[in-house]
C-alpha cells in the first residue's frame, strides 16, 4: 500500500469521525504532507478499507523506514502518532468553544462529544485498555472490581538504557500541567500533541480548572479535573466545595480526590487534581451499618473495609456543613487504644472525599485515613501489610478506596507460572519472579484446587488479598463499630 493510499484512508477516517470541518480538509492534508516530508497528494477512491489501528501502525512503520522516527520503540512511535492525529484536531480555544456550545444544550452532550473525540484520535488508548484483565470478585462487602493493568506500556530494556543518557528537564513541570497541551513528547515524557484540556470554572474560580480524560482509562469516562496552576495536593473545606460544584455542573459524573498526605494519597501529590467519571463503583453498593438523621441529612456508617461515612441530602449546604464537622473532628481525633494518633511530629489524619448525585441527593463519601508509620509497619500502620506486597504494594488511593483494584501487569505472567507449577507439581523456587509469592503458593497448595477451576480460583485468591489490603487501610476495624459510631455522633452534634 502506498503512502498516498494510507494518507487517503486516514483523511477519510478523520472525515467520517467528524474530526475536522470540511473547510479545514486541505489544511489538515498539508500538515500531514509536511510531517511525512512529502510534496504530493492525490485523492483516491479506495474500496479495500483498513482498520484504523492497523492503519496507524502502517503509517508509523513507513515513518520509521523513511527515517522520520529515529527509534522504533513505543515512545517514539506514540509521539509521532499523536502529532499525526493533531493535524485533524481543533485548536484548544476552538474545542472549548464547541464544548461550551454543547454544554448549553446539556452537560452530557458536551462530555459525550469530548470523550468520543478523545477515543477517535487515539488519545484514549482503547486497544491497549482492552488488554487489561478485568473481573468481579464476590467479596464480603460487595462485588469488587479487579483490574490487572496491561495497558500502560512497560519500558523495554532498550528504552531504559536510552533514558540513562536523557537529561532531566522540568518542562512540562509535571504530567498534569497545562504545558502538556500540544507537547510532542520525549523518550520519558508522554506525547500530548493530540491532548486537549477543557477550561472550566469551579467554586467561582473562572477558567482556573482543566477537564481532560485519562489516556489509560480504569473505568468508563475516566476524567481528570486539575487546577491549571501547579500547586500541591490538599484536602480542606474548599476542596469539598469544589467537588460539589463539579457535580452541580456535571450531574451525570462522580468525582473524588486523593488525600493530600503521603502513603494515603495517590501517586501524584505535586499537582492539585481530582478524578471523576461515569461509573458505579462497588462502594455505592455497601450496606449501611448505622444511620443518623439530622434534619434534612442522613449520615450513614457503611459496611466497607475502610472506615466510611456517607452524608446524603438534597441541600448541598447541609451536606457540606456535616462533612466539614466530620472532617474537622477527624483531624483532631486520637484514640490510643486503636493506635490512631492525629499528630506526632507530623499531622496524620485526613480523608479521601468522593461525591455523587443520586436521585436528586448529594451523596458525599468521607473515607477516614491516617498515614502514621511505626517501626513494625514502616510503610504505614494503615497501609497494606508487607505480606500482601506480592499483589499490591503501591498506595491505596481514591480508585482502590472505591473498590476498584489496579494491580500490576506482572501478575499476568506470574499467575500463569503459578498455575503451571500447581498443575505440573513444579517447584516455584526455580522461577525468580515467583520468589515473592512463595508463602502464598504454599497456602494455595494446601487448598488443593481442582485443575479445571484453577483460573477462577486464582482470580478469587487475588480478589481476597485485595479485600484484605483494603481492610488494612481501615482505621476503625470491623470490631470497632461502637468507637466509629461514637466519633461520628459527637462530630455531627
Amino acid at each position: 500500500m502506498t503512502i498516498n493510499t494510507m494518507l487517503n484512508l486516514l483523511v477519510e477516517y478523520a472525515e467520517n469521525q467528524k474530526l475536522f470541518n470540511t473547510e479545514d480538509k486541505e489544511y489538515a492534508i498539508n500538515q500531514l504532507l509536511y510531517l511525512f516530508k512529502l510534496d504530493q497528494y492525490t485523492q483516491e477512491v479506495i474500496l479495500d478499507k483498513v482498520d484504523f489501528y492497523t492503519l496507524l501502525d502502517l503509517l508509523i512503520d513507513y515513518a520509521f523506514n523513511q527515517g522520520l522516527i529515529d527509534l522504533n520503540i513505543e515512545s517514539s512511535r506514540d509521539n509521532f502518532e499523536a502529532k499525526m492525529m493533531d493535524a485533524f484536531l481543533p485548536r484548544p480555544s476552538e474545542l472549548n468553544k464547541t464544548f461550551n456550545q454543547l454544554y448549553k444544550k446539556a452537560p452530557k452532550y458536551a462530555t459525550d462529544y469530548f470523550y468520543q473525540l478523545s477515543i477517535a484520535t487515539n488519545y484514549i488508548k482503547t486497544m491497549r485498555v482492552k488488554k487489561n484483565i478485568t473481573y468481579k470478585y464476590a467479596g464480603k462487602y460487595a462485588d469488587l472490581d479487579i483490574t490487572i493493568n496491561l495497558s500502560k506500556p512497560e519500558k523495554d530494556p532498550k528504552t531504559i538504557a536510552l533514558m540513562k543518557n536523557v537529561k532531566s528537564e522540568n518542562y512540562p513541570q509535571c504530567a498534569l500541567c497545562m504545558e502538556n497541551v500540544g507537547f510532542y513528547g520525549t523518550i520519558d515524557k508522554a506525547p500530548r500533541s493530540n491532548h486537549r484540556v477543557i477550561e472550566i470554572t469551579l467554586n467561582h474560580e473562572k477558567n482556573a480548572w482543566g477537564f481532560q480524560y485519562s489516556p489509560y482509562s480504569y473505568y468508563n469516562e475516566h476524567a481528570i479535573i486539575l487546577k491549571k496552576k501547579h500547586e500541591p495536593m490538599r484536602v480542606d473545606a474548599t476542596t469539598f466545595e469544589e467537588l460539589i460544584d463539579f457535580i452541580n455542573k456535571f450531574p451525570h459524573y462522580m468525582i473524588g480526590s486523593n488525600a493530600g498526605l503521603p502513603i494515603v494519597g495517590g501517586s501524584i501529590l505535586s499537582h492539585y487534581h481530582f478524578q471523576g467519571g461515569r461509573y458505579d463503583f462497588p462502594i455505592e453498593k455497601a450496606r449501611v451499618l448505622k444511620r443518623f438523621k439530622k434534619r434534612r441529612v442522613e449520615i450513614e456508617i457503611l459496611d466497607w473495609p475502610l472506615s466510611v461515612v456517607r452524608v446524603s441530602g438534597n441541600s448541598e449546604y447541609d451536606v457540606l456543613d456535616n462533612v466539614n464537622l466530620i472532617f474537622e473532628a477527624w483531624k483532631k481525633y486520637t484514640n490510643e487504644s486503636l493506635h490512631i494518633f492525629s499528630e506526632t511530629t507530623d499531622k496524620h489524619n485526613t480523608i479521601t472525599p468522593i461525591v455523587k448525585l443520586k436521585e436528586g441527593n448529594y451523596q458525599f463519601y468521607v473515607v477516614l485515613r491516617n498515614n502514621i508509620t511505626t517501626p513494625d509497619r514502616p510503610y504505614g500502620l494503615f497501609h497494606p501489610r508487607d505480606e500482601y506486597f506480592h499483589i499490591k504494594k503501591e498506595n491505596i488511593g481514591l480508585i482502590e478506596v472505591m473498590g476498584l483494584a489496579v494491580l500490576p501487569g506482572r501478575l499476568k505472567t506470574e499467575l500463569d507460572l503459578i498455575k503451571q507449577c500447581l498443575i505440573n507439581h513444579e517447584d516455584p523456587k526455580n522461577y525468580e519472579e515467583l520468589q515473592k509469592h512463595l508463602p502464598w503458593i504454599n497456602d494455595l497448595k494446601l487448598k488443593d484446587y481442582p485443575n479445571d477451576t484453577l483460573d477462577d480460583s486464582l482470580k478469587n485468591e487475588v480478589g481476597l488479598i485485595f479485600e484484605k489490603v483494603l481492610e488494612d487501610c481501615g482505621v476503625f476495624k470491623s470490631d470497632n463499630l461502637n468507637e466509629l459510631a461514637s466519633f461520628v455522633e459527637k462530630a455531627i452534634k
